[in-house]
C-alpha cells in the first residue's frame, strides 16, 4: 500500500500532511520559472555587423596641397566609398605625386585602394604599378607589385611584396622596396636580381 508500512500483522499509516502554500509564494515561483525559460530560449546576438556607409561618389578626382600651398599629389577613382568610421575605399585609384621642382613625377596605380580613418596612410592593393616620368630619363622606371603602403605625411613608399622593375632593356626584382619621395632615392629590398635584356 502506497504511503503505509506494514509490521508484522498491524499497518501504520504514514500518509504525509498537506503542506498549505500562499497563493503569492506560488505566483512568484511560476513567474519566475517562466523568465527563466524565456532566458533560456533567447537566441544568441547576431555578430556585429560591417560598418555602413555614409558617403558615394563616382568619377572621384582630388587634389591635395602641403601647407605652403603647392600641389603635393592629386588622386583619381572609379569609385569612392567613405565609411561611418571615417574608412574611404577607392576603386582603381590613380596616384600623381608632384615633385614641386620641375624634377621627376611618380604615378601610381591600382585595382583598389583603402585609407583609415587617420587619413595619413594610402593602402593599394591589386596589380599595383608606379611609373616615374623624368624629361632627362627617356626610358623612365616602371615598378609592378602586388601591393603598396603610401605613407602620406612623410612621404614614403613601401612593400614587403615581390617587386619587378624595368626601365628600358635593364630589369630588376626584389623581395620589396622603400621609395623616399623627397630624396628620390629607391632602396630595394631582399632577394635582389637583375639582368639587361637582349636588343
Amino acid at each position: 500500500m502506497i504511503g503505509c508500512s506494514q509490521t508484522g500483522t498491524e499497518f501504520d499509516s504514514t500518509v504525509p500532511k498537506r503542506s498549505f502554500i500562499p497563493p503569492a509564494v506560488a505566483v512568484a515561483a511560476a513567474v519566475a520559472a517562466i523568465g527563466g525559460l524565456e532566458t533560456v530560449r533567447e537566441s544568441p546576438s547576431p555578430p556585429l555587423a560591417a560598418p555602413a556607409y555614409n558617403a558615394h561618389a563616382e568619377g572621384v578626382d582630388l587634389r591635395f596641397h602641403n601647407e605652403a600651398g603647392r600641389l603635393g599629389y592629386a588622386l583619381q577613382a572609379a569609385r569612392q566609398i567613405r565609411f561611418s568610421d571615417n574608412t574611404i575605399e577607392w576603386s582603381e585609384p590613380f596616384l600623381q605625386w608632384y615633385a614641386g621642382d620641375g624634377g621627376t613625377d611618380w604615378q601610381m596605380e591600382a585595382e583598389q585602394g583603402v585609407s583609415p580613418a587617420s587619413g595619413e596612410h594610402l593602402e593599394l592593393s591589386g596589380n599595383v604599378m608606379l611609373r616615374r616620368n623624368d624629361a632627362g630619363d627617356s626610358d623612365g622606371l616602371t615598378l609592378t607589385t602586388s601591393s603598396l603602403d603610401i605613407d602620406l605625411v612623410d612621404e614614403i613608399i613601401a612593400t614587403d611584396a615581390r617587386v619587378e622593375m624595368t626601365s628600358g632593356a635593364l630589369w630588376q626584382s626584389a623581395a620589396g622596396l622603400v621609395l623616399h619621395l623627397p630624396e628620390d632615392s629607391l632602396l630595394m629590398l631582399g632577394e635582389v636580381r637583375g639582368g639587361h635584356a637582349r636588343p
